[in-house]
């Protein structure tokens, strides 16, 4: 396939012209979505987290690699930036024909290294293991699945550039126009762009988009932060509920609350049933905060209980 330039628009750009872009190419830049003094509030907020986790140890992850998140719960300026008007305008057009409801997929922020080599081509769609297009061998359910995922787009993703993102750092390399492509598609590196733009600028890509980190050759760390959407019925691939549990979710955005999970995703989806009081079945899963500041524990009988009754 010969090479495209990925597209730059201003970030109040009319999200139905975002979505077109986004189905014709894959991604598209917003610049300077955010201030540099925004930026340095979120490395104000997970600078300690960042700077103490460990490296990837595999071949896809990287080994010069690092991902921090549970950012819901650790930093109040990405929450804001989840719900932010504008990200939630462009994923209900962008998504909006798939579901009716949406939520968090991953979130997480990652920082490449020095000397880390570039990352496989890949679509982050290929988080539903299933989801890769199937060969004769294959179980039936995952023919289903795949023909079903040529049909519709799971997911909308954004990169932050916390730092600039540069050719020499590792900036994201995309293959605009490659979301319709086979998964076994044989791409050449010439398919493939560097997502280059300055701290605080923004990439949004899709599920199906190939892409992948760039090398690093650089003396400082490229990092970005990564968060992602995907419909309301699909598993989250970051377990939210455990990321954000209730006794953290409860005191944020309801709109948060939503996207963390705490909704119910369809006429059935996602309903919960207290395990105390009796009596009180089929619970949408926002309750769950009435009950976050009460201590449930089993008995020796295996039975819940609250501390203190």
């Amino acid at each position: 396939m010969s090479q495209r330039e990925l597209q730059i628009r201003a970030p109040d750009t009319l999200s139905e012209d975002l979505a077109e872009i986004l189905s014709r190419d894959g991604g598209v830049i917003l610049e300077d979505f955010i201030s540099k003094a925004e930026v340095e509030e979120i490395m104000s907020d997970l600078g300690p987290y960042i700077d103490t986790t460990t490296e990837s140890q595999n071949d896809f992850g990287g080994f010069k690699t690092t991902r921090t998140g549970a950012l819901m719960a650790r930093s109040p300026r990405c929450r804001e930036l989840a719900i932010d008007p504008r990200i939630l305008g462009l994923v209900e057009a962008f998504l909006g024909p798939y579901a009716n409801t949406f939520q968090l997929h991953v979130t997480q922020v990652i920082k490449v290294l020095p000397g880390e080599k570039a990352q496989m081509p890949h679509r982050d769609r290929w988080a539903w293991s299933q989801l890769q297009e199937s060969s004769d061998n294959d179980p039936p359910v995952n023919k289903v699945v795949a023909r079903l995922m040529t049909e519709i787009e799971p997911q909308l993703n954004l990169m932050l550039a916390i730092t600039d993102f540069t050719e020499q750092n590792g900036a994201t390399r995309i293959a605009p126009g490659s979301t319709k492509l086979p998964d076994d598609a044989k791409l050449t590196d010439e398919a493939f762009v560097s997502a280059k733009m300055t701290s605080g600028s923004m990439l949004m890509f899709t599920g199906s988009v190939f892409h992948g980190a760039g090398t690093n050759q650089s003396q400082a760390a490229r990092v970005g932060l990564n968060i992602d959407y995907t419909l309301g019925w699909l598993r989250q691939e970051d377990n939210q509920y455990l990321s954000c549990p209730p006794e953290i979710a409860k005191d944020l955005n309801p709109k948060l609350q939503e996207l963390l999970g705490y909704q119910v995703g369809g006429p059935s989806l996602g309903y919960f049933t207290p395990p105390l009081p009796a009596g009180k079945d089929l619970s949408p899963p926002q309750k769950a905060f009435r009950l976050a500041d009460r201590s449930v524990r089993l008995d020796k009988e295996g039975r819940p209980y609250v501390v203190g009754d």
